[in-house]
């Protein structure tokens, strides 16, 4: 489970984070994803492609409440900080809990200004980020368009950024469902890290075209490995079924 792999260089992993804080986020990581392994048959595909140094953008598409231990279990040994709506913050434990992972509140007034703040304080601390671009959950298991305030962020970090999906996800656990279903299988996929100044070569336009296509690319690709492992069970045919529309 990739449990030891550079995971005492404490300075590297998180600057500015104590050890305990780090401690603790490998052993909730540590949990999860024997959660999600036993349960789900859950896979990780390319966790050496993940940076082990500077800070990183990791950019994933987002089917379910599932997705932030998908995402943990792929680059565990990389800390990273979510930045999360402030309504998330209200109910006090869960609001602790995330909290103490990292996440970032940002009140909806200040919008993508705020998120944009958020995340650039983090970045240039030479810590790693978790951002949907989608600003939500999917509805349909496809990816939606990727949020315009995206480009800006990638104009102004100066991050490796690393984009990743996740499959299976929304099959399970789908927007306006309660409580995950206890029956199928998920993966999460890391692509190629870039830098900020290659993705922007033709524009920020493009890039963010380029990214929406590669992370949908991964998700196809993870689908295909589902259901090749599960002869054709897992994800059920439907939502989600070929390339996202746009």
């Amino acid at each position: 489970m990739n449990l030891f792999n550079g995971r005492f260089r404490v300075g590297k992993r998180v600057p500015g984070h104590a050890w305990y804080v780090i401690f603790w986020w490998d052993l909730f990581c540590l949990l999860c994803e024997l959660w999600i392994r036993i349960i789900y048959r859950t896979r990780f595909i390319g966790r050496e492609r993940v940076p082990t140094t500077g800070p990183v953008l990791f950019l994933s598409n987002h089917q379910s409440f599932y997705d932030p231990m998908l995402n943990g279990g792929l680059v565990s040994n990389r800390q990273f900080s979510a930045i999360a709506s402030a309504h998330l913050f209200k109910f006090k434990p869960f609001g602790l809990l995330i909290h103490s992972f990292g996440a970032v509140p940002v009140a909806a007034s200040a919008g993508d200004k705020g998120s944009l703040k958020a995340a650039l304080k983090e970045l240039e601390s030479g810590r790693c980020v978790l951002i949907y671009p989608e600003g939500t959950r999917c509805d349909d298991g496809y990816i939606a368009e990727f949020q315009r305030g995206m480009s800006l962020l990638l104009k102004r970090s100066k991050a490796t950024v690393l984009p990743i999906a996740v499959e299976g996800a929304f099959d399970i656990w789908p927007r306006g469902r309660t409580l995950p279903r206890l029956r199928g299988r998920m993966i999460s996929i890391a692509g190629t890290p870039r830098t900020t100044e290659e993705m922007l070569a033709d524009g920020p336009d493009q890039a963010l075209k380029t990214l929406r296509d590669e992370i949908d690319g991964l998700r196809l690709e993870a689908r295909a490995m589902l259901r090749e492992r599960s002869r054709g069970r897992w994800p059920r045919k439907g939502s989600g079924e070929g390339p996202s529309p746009g």
